[in-house]
């Protein structure tokens, strides 16, 4: 079964192109013919709506931590990663529907509560950024929207084992960063090493 993560700051609501992109790979039957899995993965937005609207008119709540629902087996396993990276998670589906066509599909949904993080293991996911790959956090720890994409990566991570996402054989799960939002995801599964499964993929939706 293939995989394919999107990580994005539209993960629940459409702000602009990335989210028109989503729709329409998320309603397109050439796409899903060929894509039978798909994870949306996000950072919560603290205006975000609460209990059963958390993931919008159109989702279903599974497990949140932050509203005390816990329906998805893998409660006990969303528990850890929060404990062990000092983050919530947000978990279930949303609908995508397109009227002209009647296509319907309804990916996954992680969204990550990162304004609390465990300070040690994001210096240490950093200090392994700059050893692999030259990039220096220093200059951008000012920025929040940096700093929260950075925390954002690791338990994503965890998370996405926790779904199975990277338990085929056949296929790797392939994480799309749309945009530099989801680069520190990308880079995160790349320091994983060729037995974990992941593909990575930049999409770069303007030029900027």
């Amino acid at each position: 079964m293939q995989t394919v993560v999107h990580v994005t700051h539209e993960a629940i609501d459409k702000i602009g192109g990335i989210g028109a992109v989503l729709h329409g790979l998320f309603t397109s039957r050439v796409y899903l013919d060929q894509i039978s899995r798909n994870i949306l993965v996000g950072p919560f937005w603290p205006t975000d709506a609460s209990g059963e609207s958390r993931l919008g008119s159109d989702g279903e709540v599974l497990y949140s931590s932050l509203d005390s629902l816990f329906r998805s087996p893998l409660a006990a396993r969303f528990r850890e990663i929060e404990q062990t990276y000092s983050v919530g998670i947000v978990y279930g589906r949303r609908k995508f529907v397109e009227k002209a066509t009647g296509v319907i599909s309804t990916p996954e949904v992680l969204l990550f509560d990162v304004s609390h993080f465990d300070a040690r293991k994001l210096g240490e996911f950093k200090y392994e950024l700059w050893k692999r790959f030259g990039l220096d956090s220093s200059k951008y720890d000012h920025v929040y929207d940096y700093e929260q994409y950075m925390r954002l990566a690791k338990p994503a991570i965890a998370a996405l084992h926790a779904l199975g996402a990277t338990a085929s054989l056949a296929e790797p799960c392939v994480i799309i960063s749309h945009e530099y939002m989801g680069m520190p995801t990308a880079l995160a599964a790349i320091l994983e090493g060729e037995g974990a499964n992941f593909r990575t993929i930049f999409h770069a939706h303007e030029v900027a």
